[in-house]
């Protein structure tokens, strides 16, 4: 089994490895452990990343009669020396010239509980006097020994506790091939003390289907066991069964909880415990079991039936016991643990109560995970008392409200439509519309809204369906459904159902439905916004904010507005992509790129694709988006990857399936970088009027693209009218990362090569290396830089072959030729074919 964590403790070693390098002076570092905790397997994998010391490893022998100071001899014979020494004296003079003779050296000494005497005084004297020799010794320790063992300037001690969570969730991944969940990695940390070797043990009993809700079954390895079980069986069976109250409670449990259920028997029983070894006192009347081992041998004498009964009696002394003065009252977790685990006993009564302890304990989960995984015991418990379609339909929302909190958005989804059956089932508007709702809002909006959800959509429709036929129904439910629909609807239907959910609204006067239906508009103003931040502010909704906030944002933005736009997107929390948006406006491209932008979503996509935007160069854009399929902007993204991957003709392709739809000015944007012909440019441009003044923003200020005026100077052929709009831009760009764009058009349109030199500083100081690349390949008009299609057209009609004879020659369209041969017109500055050959002639070019 590979190794897995301990960060902290290798990081510890390390520490202490580069002390005795610098210092040149022997440390002793006391490892204490408990068995199983994986020392031995530490010191093995700080060799494995130390391969700078020496590494040399002794234990005292299993077996009585060998010679003292057995350890400190096998380690003499490692280093070349000679293990005959008399006494601790001669073994430290002989030590410590192996030692110096070694160079960095890492001595390790294992189980040193096991040691003679005269080892660990030895021991001592090095950790009083330490020799000047780079030498590291790490000796392991058990926690009961650790007391009695050598202090001085040189010794050092290091806890080595059991594995994390997350590390047993690793360590198991690793041996059973499936993802282990949270739960029950959790779980079996806890049993196992996150012991390496337990766990290692057990690992192959486990199964893909156990998700840790409940507690799994498991043999621990006898070689563990024995000592245990001998202790156990000495005791009285009065001890033990007081015993398995105590396991019933917990690794570490209160006399008082235990006395409720055994009686007088408990204290007597716990004194024979702790006699024994097995039980040991941590503060006046709370106890705890001498190892997580121990308290498993003793639940699993139990039966099924005597310890479930054993769980709901422990349930009800915590009631009772919590309910005294200056006791503790026991949490919602404890008592939803022990109602569940007697809940397999049955009955309608104790199920309910089992269900309602639960979800009292999933609401107050600190974690999403934690919640989820209480409300998933909910229904199962639920669904085994046979409750009703509307209770089991709103548990079911509650659960899938709870998974969706998680990230686990399919499990989420399964919830909700489980519970949309059970509503339509049961003709419970309420219901239907709960479940409907919780689905949540259709994310982003315009280029980076995800698709409609046929699965959300018909919840949302029928849930309204419903409710309008049913006289006096609740007005701030219909005008939230509405809301909902008009965000999965588009053109007419959108903005009559947004213009229905804000009338509704008014009338209810409810403030949630209000800033859900504000917005939803269709084309809110500003005043309409600033209503729904001050209904969603009133709400305390984090969700509805954060909308708000971004709405308001987008607008500001569209507007050229950077400042206001700015502090919008200050106000919202822990979204990457709105992170990565603030450091670009401020001109940060650098610190932006850093932040890594991982997933699959188009907002994620989309300020992805912004990044790489301002860049320069499409990069690794056509595998992002490579499994992608809907918006617009995707397809005038494959025009630009193509473009510059040399594919003129798909890229054409793309630009002319596009030109004539109606496009914004986000999608504009990536077809100016696909470099279109004169035809296509003119159209495009002709879009962008409609966007005069106004800045280029995907989605709800997910990502923009710049000043609308930058992409119309780049598509527009006429210089002086590039350059006014490049003014224009000038005018609203501030020190964005587009400045350098702005700077590099100007410099290309006037072919200044000082403009040139200093556009290409400005891009490289804001990390621009695509435009960088691009100023690079930069040279004046003179015919050199076409592309490698437009080159060959450009042979060939120069040899005088009609447009019809070059598609046929370069099996391409006769409309792609013709659009090849403008930009080439273009590019050299004439206006037929007669002029191209005189400027070819003139030029000395050959053809």
């Amino acid at each position: 089994m590979r190794f897995v964590g301990r960060a902290v403790e290798l990081g510890t070693l390390a520490g202490h490895a580069r002390a005795v390098a610098e210092e040149r002076r022997l440390r002793v570092v006391l490892l204490i452990a408990e068995p199983g905790r994986g020392a031995s397997g530490l010191l093995e994998e700080f060799h494995r990343r130390t391969p700078g010391l020496r590494y040399v490893r002794a234990a005292p022998p299993r077996a009585a009669g060998a010679p003292p100071l057995w350890p400190w001899r096998r380690v003499l014979t490692e280093l070349g020396g000679s293990s005959t020494v008399e006494d601790v004296w001669s073994a430290q003079a002989a030590l410590s010239d192996a030692f110096a003779a070694a160079g960095p050296l890492l001595v390790a000494l294992d189980d040193l509980h096991r040691a003679d005497e005269a080892t660990v005084t030895l021991l001592a004297e090095y950790a009083d006097q330490p020799p000047a020799t780079p030498t590291l010794i790490v000796a392991v320790v058990r926690p009961e020994v650790a007391e009695a063992l050598p202090t001085g300037p040189a010794a050092y001690r290091v806890w080595l506790p059991g594995l994390s969570r997350d590390e047993v969730a690793e360590m198991l991944a690793g041996s059973v091939a499936w993802p282990v969940p949270e739960a029950l990695a959790t779980q079996l940390r806890r049993r196992s003390d996150g012991s390496p070797a337990l766990l290692a043990a057990i690992a192959g009993q486990l199964r893909e289907s156990d998700d840790g809700r409940r507690r799994v079954a498991v043999r621990w390895p006898e070689t563990s066991t024995g000592l245990i079980t001998e202790r156990l069986t000495a005791l009285p069976e009065s001890a033990r069964h007081v015993l398995g109250v105590a396991s019933v409670v917990g690794r570490e449990f209160d006399l008082s909880i235990v006395e409720e259920v055994a009686g007088d028997a408990a204290l007597p029983a716990l004194e024979a415990a702790i006699a024994a070894g097995l039980v040991r006192p941590v503060t006046d009347r709370v106890f705890t079991f001498d190892s997580a081992l121990t308290r498993e041998l003793s639940y699993d004498a139990l039966g099924l039936t005597e310890a479930a009964g054993l769980h709901e009696a422990v349930a009800d002394a915590l009631l009772s016991v919590g309910a005294r003065a200056g006791e503790r009252a026991p949490t919602v977790a404890e008592l939803a643990h022990h109602l569940v685990a007697a809940a397999v006993l049955g009955g309608e009564e104790r199920l309910d109560r089992a269900v309602a302890a639960t979800v009292a304990s999933a609401r107050a989960a600190e974690r999403p995970v934690e919640a989820a995984d209480a409300f998933a015991v909910a229904v199962e418990l639920a669904s085994r008392a046979q409750w009703s379609p509307g209770h089991l339909g709103r548990l079911l929302v509650a659960f899938g409200s709870a998974q969706l909190q998680a990230g686990r958005r399919d499990q989420a989804r399964d919830a909700f439509a489980a519970a949309v059956r059970l509503g339509r089932q049961a003709k419970d508007a309420g219901l239907l519309a709960e479940a409907a709702l919780a689905y949540g809002p259709r994310s982003g909006s315009g280029a980076t809204a995800e698709p409609t959800d046929p699965q959300r959509a018909t919840a949302l429709t029928e849930a309204l369906a419903l409710l309008n036929s049913i006289e006096g129904a609740d007005l701030s439910t219909v005008a939230r459904l509405r809301a909902r629909l008009a965000l999965e609807s588009t053109g007419a239907a959108a903005r009559t159902l947004a213009e229905q959910s804000l009338a509704a609204a008014r009338e209810c006067a409810d403030p949630r439905a209000m800033a859900e239906a504000l917005l939803a508009q269709v084309e809110p103003d500003a005043d309409q916004l600033r209503q729904a931040l001050r209904e969603a502010s009133a709400l305390d909704d984090g969700v509805l904010l954060s909308r708000a906030h971004r709405a308001l944002a987008a607008l500001s933005l569209a507007d050229g507005d950077l400042g206001p736009a700015d502090r919008q997107l200050a106000e919202v929390d822990g979204v990457p992509v709105i992170e990565v948006h603030r450091l670009l406006l401020a001109g940060k491209t650098s610190a932006a790129r850093e932040r890594a932008l991982a997933g699959s979503d188009l907002e994620t996509l989309a300020a992805y694709a912004g990044l790489r935007l301002i860049d320069g160069e499409p990069g690794d854009l056509a595998e992002r988006l490579r499994d992608v399929n809907g918006p617009l902007w995707i397809t005038a993204v494959a025009a630009w990857v193509a473009r510059a991957d040399g594919r003129d003709d798909l890229a054409d392709a793309l630009i002319e399936e596009l030109v004539d739809q109606p496009l914004d000015p986000w999608t504009i944007a990536f077809l100016a970088a696909a470099e279109p012909g004169p035809d296509a440019a003119n159209r495009l441009g002709a879009l962008l009027s409609a966007y005069h003044g106004k800045w280029i923003v995907a989605g709800p200020a997910t990502a923009s693209a710049g000043p609308t005026a930058l992409i119309a100077a780049r598509l527009e052929p006429d210089p002086k009218r590039a350059t006014a709009w490049l003014d224009d831009a000038a005018r609203v760009v501030g020190h964005t990362p587009w400045l350098a764009w702005v700077r590099w058009e100007r410099a290309r349109l006037r072919a200044d090569p000082q403009e040139v030199k200093s556009a290409r500083s400005y891009a490289a100081e804001r990390g621009l290396s695509g435009l960088v690349r691009r100023i690079d390949r930069f040279e004046p008009p003179d015919g050199r830089t076409l592309t490698r299609r437009e080159q060959e057209v450009l042979e060939l009609a120069a040899a005088g072959a009609s447009a019809r004879e070059i598609a046929e020659r370069l099996v391409i369209g006769e409309r792609t030729v013709e659009t090849h041969l403008a930009n080439i017109y273009r590019k050299l500055g004439v206006r037929s074919r007669v002029e191209l050959v005189a400027h070819l002639r003139d030029s000395g070019r050959p053809v």
